[in-house]
């Protein structure tokens, strides 16, 4: 690594050291109103889980990669959304594209529409079966209500289903009994211009609790790579939402929640075609988002260890762009459950329904055939934990079976073994089979991607075809890890993977010379390896370090039968291949907190047809983040927060698909909240 990083590393270090060595004499208890707060390093390795096994679990038992983003970690971070949480997690690439505009994925393999990593929001799945990945700038809740977010790095298709391939991201908001009362949160800055918060919950019964939020963003535009011309994608965005729990007597437990939002967004189209001249151009879009969804839970309790849950929800998007329109509307119901077969045997089984209605408003840019199509997807899982040795040694073993529209019937099995040979020591290892099944736009969609030549008079249209035949992508992964709790203080987690994928997207020209159309087709195999380490050092009471850093190697081929004209969409190059990040949090004083936080992102290159085109690089770059907070009353926060201070601007990713080269600029802004 370099230098810089180096001197900046040691500074952060310095920086931390001398403010808490200041913080000794006057420290006193934060005003912070958080569970994880006075815990010890040890203890926060019990964190109750819920995404490896769709059980609770300890962390510190749980057979997988995996790292939780706790409330306390986004409210010191100082972030303004759930993206900028996710830097947090070792594993993940996280990267702007632009103001509005994001790429997340577990792993490698990173695109706008990144199709390998599972996101959810309380079970509720944020994933787009119509282009693969998420929007990332319509999925926003109130930041405080949420709980944790669990990442899982690696497979998860035994659970959790198609496209938890290379992860799993899974949102937990809080219960309603745990956000009584009111909060008024209210920030203004340079980039993001004003945020608001606003949220009151309440007992509503003897054992009913309620609340609802509302939550507003309008952010400033960014600026086009390398020049000083705006690049057009301010947005504003309101959402807001509710949610129910409650119980009865007779050991039964509810949730009714639900949420709705409005986006109004700009940005560039480019590059935008068009069927006449100039054929090619930058198109500016005033586009809007909006959408609804309503989501409840039943679970019945027979005993400790014998429990059933059903869970159903529904939701509708619209997306109006320049390119196309598009609609989906989703039903989902899943029932699991759970009990106990003898001494040895923790079994969990469950059955799943999904519909997905689509409809789209094509153009020349992007168009459906058919334009409007519904599918359906039936599933079935079981898995049975097995304790080989009492409380020393256990052996996991399921499958899931789905059955989607597009491929078939897909089967991904795993077995995961997990020893403790003492206290406060685990190792893990796991064997599995992922698949990422087809998204509409790969089977039925014509995307225009050129002309031959680009200039007038006769221009030819070069477009990008989905097909029929395209098959699933499949994964065999093979993961070992190892957490140590040596101290209270100090803890240390690695995972280390090595990744066997085949079947994955390739582009085909089907017509030469000269080109006129490209194809889907299935004609890349390879292979990833790498590992992930977090270190979290807490000295003392008042002062916290946590280190991550991530190793990625990716080797792609084409497959036999495949020539030196079939395009592999996604490079070797095309992930950074360090990573590291180093936060420090330090209570440095009553009521007030200091939290600083060091990142560093490895050069890279761009993927996708697009970028192969531009053959754009991203280069490394260090970010620095810093908050203040103070508490001057109880009820009352103020923090000043900087992010990207070392960096007036930078480009972090460039999108496969139909969006110009953007910096992403630093930003400062003021946040003042209210809890009453």
């Amino acid at each position: 690594m370099k230098c810089t990083v180096k001197k900046y590393t040691v500074a952060l270090l310095a920086a931390s050291f001398c403010l808490g060595g200041l913080a000794v004499p006057v420290r006193a208890v934060a005003n912070v109103d958080n569970e994880y707060l006075d815990l010890d390093i040890s203890q926060l390795m019990q964190i109750t889980i819920t995404s490896v096994s769709k059980k609770p679990q300890a962390l510190s038992d749980a057979a997988a990669a995996i790292f939780v983003i706790t409330q306390d970690d986004i409210h010191r971070s100082g972030v303004t959304s759930i993206p900028e949480a996710l830097r947090m997690a070792p594993g993940l690439q996280v990267a702007r594209i632009g103001a509005e505009k994001w790429a997340i994925t577990s792993r490698g393999f990173n695109g706008q529409t990144a199709n390998k990593l599972l996101v959810l929001m309380d079970g509720r799945t944020l994933y787009s079966p119509s282009f693969s990945g998420v929007y990332w700038d319509i999925r926003d809740t109130l930041l405080e209500d949420i709980d944790r977010i669990e990442v899982i790095r690696g497979p998860g298709g035994t659970i959790w289903g198609a496209n938890a391939v290379n992860g799993i991201i899974n949102i937990i908001t809080k219960k309603a009994s745990s956000t009584e009362g009111g909060l008024v949160r209210v920030s203004a800055g340079d980039e993001e211009r004003i945020t608001g918060g606003l949220r009151y919950g309440a007992a509503v019964g003897e054992s009913t609790h309620a609340r609802a939020y509302l939550t507003y963003r309008n952010h400033d535009s960014f600026g086009l790579h390398g020049t000083e011309t705006d690049a057009n994608d301010d947005w504003e965005s309101i959402h807001g939402g509710f949610r129910m729990d409650g119980g009865t007597a007779r050991h039964d437990s509810w949730t009714l929640q639900g949420g709705v939002y409005a986006e109004d967004a700009n940005q560039l189209v480019s590059p935008y075609y068009e069927s006449k001249p100039p054929y090619k151009s930058a198109a500016f879009d005033n586009y809007d988002a909006s959408g609804w969804n309503m989501l409840a839970r039943w679970q019945h309790q027979f005993s400790v260890d014998n429990s059933w849950t059903i869970q159903t929800y529904y939701d509708f998007t619209n997306r109006d762009e320049l390119y196309v329109e598009q609609t989906q509307k989703i039903f989902d119901v899943d029932f699991q459950h759970q009990l106990q077969l003898g001494t040895y045997h923790d079994l969990i089984w469950g059955l799943g329904y999904r519909n997905i209605r689509d409809e789209f408003d094509n153009t020349f840019q992007l168009l459906f055939s058919p334009d409007s199509a519904t599918l359906e997807l039936f599933s079935a899982f079981v898995q049975d934990e097995i304790m080989l040795m009492p409380d020393r040694l256990w052996l996991t073993l399921g499958s899931k079976i789905e059955h989607n529209d597009f491929t078939g019937c897909e089967i991904q099995p795993s077995g995961r073994l997990l020893f403790k040979p003492v206290k406060d020591q685990t190792v893990w290892a796991a064997i599995s089979r992922a698949v990422r099944t087809p998204a509409r736009a790969e089977r039925d969609a014509r995307f225009t991607v050129g002309m031959i030549p680009e200039m007038p008079p006769y221009p030819a249209p070069l477009f990008l075809w989905g097909n029929e035949n395209y098959d699933s992508e499949d994964v065999l992964a093979y993961e070992l890890g190892y957490r140590i709790v040596p101290l209270k203080q100090l803890s240390l987690d690695i995972a280390l993977f090595y990744n066997d994928y085949d079947n994955l997207r390739t582009a085909t020209p089907l017509v030469m010379p000269p080109t006129s159309r490209i194809q889907f087709e299935n004609k890349s195999s390879g292979s990833s390896y790498g590992f992930e380490l977090v270190a979290d050092w807490k000295p003392f009471h008042w002062i916290n370090f946590q280190l991550s850093y991530t190793y990625l190697e990716l080797d792609l081929d084409a497959n036999d039968g495949a020539t030196g004209l079939d395009l592999i969409v996604v490079y070797e190059d095309s992930s950074p291949q360090h990573g590291v990040s180093l936060r420090s949090t330090v209570d440095i004083a009553e009521d007030w907190q200091i939290n600083l936080w060091l990142r560093y992102v490895d050069q890279f290159a761009a993927g996708g047809i697009e970028a192969l085109m531009n053959q754009s690089v991203i280069d490394e770059y260090v970010a620095f983040d810093a908050n203040i907070s103070w508490h001057p009353r109880e009820d009352i926060e103020l923090m000043l927060v900087g992010q990207n201070l070392f960096s007036s601007g930078r480009m972090e990713f460039v999108s496969e698909y139909l969006a110009p080269l953007t910096d992403i600029e630093q930003s400062i802004y003021g946040k003042v909240t209210f809890s009453f």
